[in-house]
């Protein structure tokens, strides 16, 4: 055969696996109706009597999902043992604030900016820290989170406010909109940070970036072998969850009206470590689910004071116990156990060759 017919035969290639994890597609009317019902959710709450509170909690509930979703990219997929995104979520907070409060910025450029300024922190961190093992990792990123406590509480005073943080940020403006009707900008708003974060986070999980960064986690030795730069990997993995933990940090100090030093205290990260170990460490849907329960939990044991973090830690232990993987793999089993459709059986191709019965051709 000639060169030429060969190349107008062409190689015949099998098909690629469209359900294999770098190629794995979402339904478009699944996105489209989760879309449809966040914007109709609020117009719905506001009719309530307890609607504003209810909307309230859901915007608290985006600004820590997309922090507990930044944290598990690192922490759960990457196997990178960071605990700067405390410090990072106040580098954007702060940036922020201090953008508005000394230079007079409309506050949504200056959320714009808070992220880019903590991705150059990320990378700051990541530079020495990525080339560290085990518990130096922890060791390094909790003494940024400390350098950045001291700083906040004794720097110049347009950054510490005299020890006790930003108080008076301008919040966002939504021109002659008051009452109700700013609670649901500040919701659409909020709603769209946490939109696109998930997105981009599920984007890149389902990606062969997310290939790579499971293969280091799981076996970093095999995927050195197979050619798989780590340095590289895991440092836009942590510029990548850098900037919206920062893009989170902006949007909470003009909600908020200011970012106080207290942001640091250790009950912060225990919070945010519980959404990601209830949920579900190194799951997409674990962080979403369990900032939802926290917040749920924090909100229904206030009333308890300091036994609400002994509640919180009880519900650790009990989760590490009964269910040491999280809830959403053993939501995810229940459902394809007793609710999911049966698949359809595989066709069984038969060789022509194969002896067969002929009277039903007959």
């Amino acid at each position: 055969m000639s060169a030429q017919a060969a190349a107008a035969v062409g190689v015949s290639r099998p098909e690629l696996d469209q359900g294999a994890a770098p190629w794995r597609r979402v339904s478009v009317w699944a996105v489209g109706g989760v879309l449809a019902a966040g914007i109709a959710l609020p117009l719905l709450l506001v009719r309530l009597d307890i609607g504003t509170y209810l909307i309230t909690l859901l915007i608290l509930f985006f600004v820590q999902a997309v922090v507990a979703q930044s944290w598990n990219l690192i922490m759960g997929y990457g196997g990178i043992y960071s605990f700067a995104q405390v410090a990072l979520f106040a580098v954007g907070g702060w940036t922020s604030g201090v953008l508005v409060h000394s230079l007079g910025w409309n506050p949504f450029l200056a959320i714009l900016i808070s992220p880019v300024v903590a991705l150059v922190a990320a990378l700051g961190i990541g530079l020495p820290t990525l080339r560290l093992r085990g518990v130096y990792v922890v060791l390094l990123t909790l003494a940024f989170h400390e350098l950045a406590r001291v700083f906040a509480v004794t720097g110049p005073r347009f950054i510490s406010g005299g020890g006790y943080g930003l108080v008076s940020v301008q919040t966002f403006q939504f021109g002659d909109a008051i009452g109700d009707q700013r609670t649901i900008y500040l919701y659409y708003l909020a709603g769209l940070i946490f939109a696109i974060a998930t997105f981009v986070i599920w984007r890149v999980i389902h990606s062969p970036l997310g290939v790579a960064m499971t293969a280091l986690r799981d076996s970093e030795t095999y995927a050195v072998s197979r050619g798989i730069n780590q340095f590289q990997v895991r440092l836009v993995l942590f510029a990548i969850s850098a900037f919206f933990t920062g893009l989170a940090g902006g949007y909470s100090t003009h909600y908020n009206g200011g970012i106080s030093t207290t942001i640091f205290d250790f009950p912060r990260i225990i919070d945010l470590l519980a959404m990601i170990v209830i949920g579900g460490w190194g799951t997409f849907g674990g962080p979403i689910l369990g900032a939802g329960i926290v917040i749920g939990l924090d909100q229904y044991l206030v009333a308890l004071g300091d036994y609400q973090t002994l509640i919180l830690g009880l519900a650790l232990a009990g989760i590490a116990v009964f269910a040491p993987q999280g809830l959403w793999p053993l939501i995810r089993r229940l459902y394809e156990s007793y609710l999911a459709p049966e698949p359809l059986a595989p066709a069984v191709e038969v060789s022509p060759a194969a002896p067969h019965d002929t009277s039903e051709e007959l």
